[in-house]
């Protein structure tokens, strides 16, 4: 008998009203509400992916309109009468099924169209269910549109599709669309522990109350089917189907998986643990065992980079563990690997995986392509957030610094006396109360000061009367140090110098020792010498002295900088400081004579030029070699290539 015939879940468990559709109330609530109002349609187009159910609402809205329980289309068809079995077992002759993929020309449309015009033969409603619409042509699509306007009030169309943008928009704007949704992973697998529920007491009726505990499949499982099943509720069946076929041998989870070529959830667990460990010889174990197994690598890295996902879902918070589609024990392992790594660290895996996805598809060796991207993954340092380093370093400065105040034999509120702890014997030293003796009084006159020695221009402060006693440990800089230098001079302006560091000199003194000032400058003040080196010195204004400088350092000496490094250097050569008039110097008449032509510079000379010098100064450049003209010298700049005037 045909009726024996055996049926595969697919078909079986086919819904026969709107409440046995699962994962589609809202396609569902609304058909049931149109029908209530008498609200329906000429035209419908279901939407979505494969396997949700748009070829079972669209038999079961048949079902609805042509039901003869009530005397108007209901929301509850009683699936008794006549017409509801036919329309179950698709012989019904008011509801046509048409492939669009097998009558997809204009001739087919055009038979359509011929058959529109008659009535129904025993419905209310005359039902055509066109299943994948968008292979038909462009041709077939434009024939189709007079009659999906304006059709016959007993005609009602139904178009199923998966790919609706290739519907032209003419048809999209004559019809209701409907978008069905994937089915959640929590629903499909509700759903197939009912099966197999009904599938037990099916078995047990069969074998007289003798059940196969090997049936009974554990939730793990279960949760493998629905992900590999990817919200498809066909796909989910049909690969029940073979669980149900194969079971009855008692084997383990692990092994009936693999007879279905399903991802099992253990395996990329185990990944993810080999990649937050660093575990590079159990990533080289898990690849060889998933292609012994025959697992595509590159549906495998989709899952772990799933995975990775949940992880970094986890990491944002508890309140986003509703938003994880399972179980409570994975995600107890998933919280428990969180707790290992940083969500800086995850999203760097996450990005990998999905650069990865990539190259293993295009990849020829997609086994060693996996390798080497769980490798590169597992051999990644921890990253943190810039937050988060922040405050180490934070902490790590409060436990030094508190560390340092509570040194023992350390005081805790001066820097003074840690110089003086450390002086040798013999060796005095001012104290910040006393006043300052002169530099060179205590320096024997056998013992010159060494040569080599240049003092910052940092350490004199060009404010104050007095000089500044402290120190850091160990450091040299003494205030007698500072004339250090003033051996390039006479041994007379050294005294002299000593002798003035603590009184006031007159400014027509300081003019007379400008010499040895502007050659005191060359060794200490470099920067200022390289300016006042062609400067002259003008009248005596007051207490000031008036500075003639050139145009081309007229701007850089007119600053408050320039003053202040003046004055630094003027209160450690003089003792004293003075009040400085700057002026431009007036530039040579034309009929001065001019420099020797034949003449070149030297490179000490172009060294030292006040342009080179404030280039220096100005850039932050390091002078490295000094190299000749390729121009005759002294010729005139219009002609300087041929020498001639």
């Amino acid at each position: 008998m045909p009726d024996e015939h055996y049926k595969v879940l697919a078909i079986e468990c086919r819904p026969q009203t709107f409440e046995e559709v699962v994962g589609q109330p809202h396609v569902t609530r609304t058909l049931q509400n149109a029908i209530n109002l008498k609200r329906i349609a000429h035209a419908y187009l279901f939407t979505g992916a494969r396997g949700v159910g748009k070829t079972s609402i669209a038999r079961v809205l048949a079902k609805a309109l042509n039901c003869e329980k009530d005397p108007v289309p209901t929301p509850t068809p009683c699936n008794q009468c006549s017409n509801c079995r036919e329309i179950t077992r698709g012989n019904s002759v008011d509801v046509l099924e048409i492939d669009g993929a097998s009558n997809r020309g204009i001739d087919n449309i055009r038979e359509l169209r011929e058959t529109v015009r008659y009535r129904p033969a025993k419905g209310r409603y005359k039902v055509y269910i066109v299943d994948e619409v968008h292979m038909l042509t462009t041709e077939a699509f434009n024939a189709l549109l007079k009659t999906l306007e304006e059709p016959p009030p007993h005609v009602v169309f139904i178009f199923a599709t998966t790919e609706p943008h290739k519907i032209p928009a003419t048809i999209l704007s004559r019809c209701q669309r409907f978008d069905f949704r994937r089915v959640s992973l929590s629903a499909i697998v509700e759903h197939l522990k009912k099966i197999t529920d009904k599938e037990l007491r099916k078995i047990a009726e069969k074998d007289a109350g003798k059940t196969k505990e090997a049936a009974l499949f554990s939730d793990s499982v279960l949760y493998a089917v629905a992900r590999e099943a990817d919200g498809s509720m066909r796909d989910a069946q049909s690969l029940l189907e073979q669980l149900l076929a194969f079971s009855g041998d008692g084997l383990p989870d692990e092994e009936i998986l693999d007879i279905l070529g399903v991802i099992d959830r253990r395996s990329v667990l185990r990944a993810g643990e080999a990649v937050l460990s660093r575990n590079a010889e159990e990533c080289l174990d898990l690849v060889e065992d998933i292609y012994r197994r025959g697992i595509d690598s590159r549906r495998f890295c989709r899952h772990l980079c799933e995975h990775f996902r949940n992880l970094l879902v986890l990491s944002a918070g508890d309140a986003r563990e509703k938003k994880l589609d399972l179980p409570d024990e994975e995600i107890k392992l998933l919280r428990e690997q969180t707790l290992r790594t940083t969500p800086e660290s995850l999203h760097l895996y996450f990005q990998m995986l999905l650069k990865g996805e990539e190259e293993i598809h295009r990849s020829s060796m997609p086994k060693i392509a996996l390798e080497m991207l769980l490798l590169r993954m597992a051999q990644l340092p921890t990253l943190e957030s810039l937050d988060a380093v922040l405050d180490r370093i934070a902490q790590l400065e409060s436990m030094l610094s508190g560390e340092s105040s509570k040194a023992p034999g350390e005081p805790a509120t001066s820097r003074d006396t840690r110089p003086r702890a450390a002086a040798p014997q013999g060796t005095s030293r001012p104290s910040s109360a006393s006043p300052v003796p002169a530099p060179c009084a205590t320096r024997e006159p056998a013992a010159p000061p060494p040569q080599n020695v240049k003092p910052e221009a940092t350490d004199l402060r060009p404010k104050g009367g007095a000089q500044k006693t402290e120190q850091h440990p160990g450091s040299r800089a003494y205030p007698e140090e500072e004339d250090a230098p003033a051996e390039a001079f006479s041994e007379t302006d050294l005294a002299s110098a000593a002798h003035s560091k603590s009184r006031v000199v007159d400014p027509s003194k300081a003019v007379e020792r400008w010499p040895g000032f502007v050659q005191f400058l060359e060794n200490s003040y470099p920067m200022l010498w390289a300016k006042l080196a062609h400067c002259g010195v003008g009248a005596i204004v007051g207490q000031g002295i008036q500075i003639e400088v050139p145009e081309i350092f007229a701007q850089s000496t007119s600053g408050p900088e320039f003053l202040e490094k003046l004055d630094a250097a003027s209160h450690a050569f003089f003792g004293s400081k003075f009040e400085w008039v700057i002026i431009k110097k007036e530039t040579a008449q034309k009929g001065a004579p001019a420099r020797d032509p034949v003449s070149r510079p030297s490179g000490k000379q172009v060294v030292n030029h006040p342009a080179v010098q404030q280039a220096i100064e100005i850039l932050g450049a390091e002078l490295i070699e000094v190299k000749p003209s390729r121009t005759t010298p002294g010729a005139p700049r219009g002609d300087r290539k041929t020498g001639r005037s």
